[in-house]
């Protein structure tokens, strides 16, 4: 969440061939896979792959929009991995859009020493719950007995699929792991979420006071020293 770091620089015209080639050959296997013994339950394979885009968008908006809510300097959200497609600010947050939609991240830090470990903790999980509050969204608008039914009502799979893509995805995001990278393992949220209550006091308390320089990609740093003088 705060740093995994990434690439800005622009893409390349040959990663754009590659890019759209892979995705072409992607979308052409599962339309190849629909239209072959056409049936519209089909459809909701296609339609859990379509919704992963805006559940992405959804997941990191959650993120930052909970470390807003508890007080949390926000300075970069990043939607999707590689290099920078597009780029514009909301509020503190330098927003990124890159060109891969698989992941995403934020980069917060606290204000204050308040409930530290309890706020990431609920940072990391708000990722995960607004997509999981999703579902339940859809649970109880179609109702239980529809949304779980089989069914070739175009509308009700468009609903199933979005419910079955907003769980998944939510409770992937909560399963503990940690992924590798040449400075270090970054955590996933569910084990983002156990490390927050086990981070010391000073963990934190490092972080106050910093901004984010999206020149540098990175938080400008100070000197923390005497952090024990700032606000409990």
């Amino acid at each position: 969440m705060f740093d995994p770091g990434r690439k800005n620089e622009p893409l390349t015209t040959e990663e754009r061939w590659i890019c759209g080639v892979f995705l072409v050959i992607v979308l052409g296997l599962f339309i190849a896979e629909i239209v072959d013994n056409y049936q519209p339950a089909k459809l909701s394979a296609l339609l859990i792959v379509l919704f992963w885009i805006p559940l992405l968008a959804l997941h990191e908006a959650g993120h930052a929009v909970v470390a807003a809510l508890v007080g949390w300097h926000v300075g970069q959200v990043v939607i999707g991995a590689g290099r920078l497609v597009s780029a514009f600010r909301i509020g503190t947050a330098l927003v990124e859009i890159r060109w891969v939609l698989v992941e995403g991240f934020i980069k917060c830090v606290p204000t204050n020493l308040r409930w530290p470990r309890l706020k990431s903790a609920l940072i990391y999980f708000a990722g995960p719950g607004v997509e999981l509050l999703l579902a339940l969204i859809v649970l109880g608008l179609v109702g239980p007995d529809r949304l779980f039914s089989h069914s070739s009502d175009y509308s009700l799979i468009i609903w199933q699929s979005l419910a079955i893509a907003s769980a998944a995805q939510g409770v992937l995001n909560l399963v503990p792991h940690a992924v590798q990278t040449k400075t270090g393992d970054v955590a996933n949220d569910g084990l983002g979420i156990i490390r927050s209550f086990f981070k010391p006091i000073s963990y934190y308390a490092a972080m106050i006071g910093r901004t984010y320089n999206e020149e540098e990609n990175a938080w400008d740093e100070y000197d923390p020293g005497e952090w024990w003088k700032r606000e409990q």
